[in-house]
């Protein structure tokens, strides 16, 4: 667990009963179950207070985490990430309607069903690919070897950037995914950034027929948009695509590797794939996001006060017992499960059905190429929480021959 700071942020608004020594950048248990480690909160209320970075609430409540992502009027996008760091806004998922809608349209585009079904023959033999060159030694470093290969080839190709800049591009973003120091996060994004400019001024002169191109002449109220503008939806739509799947491919292989039955389940219902997914991506939730009050808000007994942040974890849907009976146990039968591992409302992921189409693909090979596989046990995989759940490191081994 993650030392806590000394320094402690307490409004005079915040009832004392509502203060609760626990940072989400080192919550108890975190190294061992990420998701779980949420619970922490829980068990003090609805509606508490974290003293930490800043200072934010945390609502625990499955069905009002809901609805405060659907909110935008009360619940602002401005402030999505805790610690508040200043610079550059993160473009889609930082506007609030109706400007989040015009951006979204953009990066939404890039998205759509009938361009997915065309990727799907390069998702499965970019997986196969990956997957043959490992198999044979029995063992893989699965992060770094699989799960941020995957969707970070899948986003240079379709915007059309270089392969050559894998390894480059992925030191920046796990810099931004891993780091807990706001300023090392902010750093990697302006990188990011920073690598990004040449290949925009490059199809603003040479157009082509990719994803970039498409961004680079995007236009918002009937203006073109602005550098800033361009290089935000760019560099938000790499983060959101690998971060989130990758994250989704190590906490099921965890899963997966932990429980056979599973795994034999899933190669007898090939028809059922899309129930699994959803029953996995339920019990294991990715990303939390903060929003900032718009005006005082009034929820549990408490006034939150204009300007406050609040963090809102879909953990805390997904894992709600009146919400989802028995919710610690994966069950690919589950009727009406329900999950926001993907958001709610006007910002729920753009590229969800990427995302899922990548998670399908991969069990279907994995489970086929690689039957019987487990987490090796001199090697246990590192795992931490903050904006989102970790997968540091992770070994799998699997016999051979």
């Amino acid at each position: 667990m993650a030392t806590q700071p000394a320094e402690r942020t307490v409004p005079a608004h915040v009832p004392a009963d509502r203060v609760v020594d626990l940072n989400i950048h080192g919550l108890p248990g975190a190294d061992k179950d990420p998701q779980n480690s949420w619970r922490s909160f829980k068990q003090h209320g609805r509606l508490v207070w974290s003293p930490y970075n800043g200072g934010h609430w945390v609502v625990t409540e499955g069905e009002a985490v809901h609805r405060f992502y659907r909110d935008p009027k009360h619940f602002s996008s401005a402030v999505v990430g805790i610690p508040h760091a200043e610079g550059d806004v993160m473009l889609p998922i930082q506007a609030d309607p109706p400007l989040h809608a015009k951006y979204r349209a953009t990066v939404q585009a890039l998205l759509t069903p009938s361009r997915i079904t065309a990727l799907d023959p390069r998702i499965r033999e970019l997986t196969v690919g990956l997957i043959e060159g490992f198999r044979a030694r029995g063992e893989c470093e699965f992060l770094s070897e699989f799960a941020l290969q995957l969707p970070l080839t899948i986003f240079l190709e379709m915007v059309g950037l270089p392969l050559d800049d894998r390894m480059l591009l992925r030191g920046h973003i796990e810099d931004f995914m891993f780091s807990l120091d706001p300023q090392d996060r902010m750093n990697a994004h302006l990188a990011v950034h920073h690598y990004l400019e040449a290949h925009v001024e490059n199809r603003r002169q040479h157009p082509r027929d990719d994803g970039l191109t498409h961004i680079v002449q995007g236009t918002i109220d009937g203006r073109p948009y602005s550098q800033q503008e361009i290089l935000s939806l760019l560099t938000l739509f790499l983060h959101a695509g690998l971060d989130t799947v990758a994250m989704a491919l190590c906490f099921i292989i965890m899963h997966l590797s932990k429980n056979p039955q599973d795994r034999d389940y899933i190669r007898a219902h090939p028809d059922r794939v899309m129930p699994v997914i959803q029953e996995l991506l339920r019990r294991y939730t990715i990303t939390q996001l903060a929003r900032r009050l718009t005006e005082d808000f009034d929820y549990d007994g408490v006034t939150m006060k204009q300007g406050d942040l609040v963090m809102l974890s879909p953990y805390y849907f997904n894992q709600d017992p009146v919400i989802n009976p028995n919710p610690e146990v994966v069950d690919f039968d589950r009727e009406g499960g329900r999950m926001m591992t993907f958001g709610a409302g006007p910002h729920t992921c753009a590229g969800a059905l990427l995302a899922r189409r990548e998670i399908a693909v991969f069990l279907e090979e994995w489970l086929t190429r690689i039957p019987d596989f487990a987490i090796d046990p001199a090697r246990p995989p590192k795992m931490s929480v903050a904006q989102q759940n970790n997968v540091l490191e992770l070994w799998l081994k699997w016999p051979v021959g």
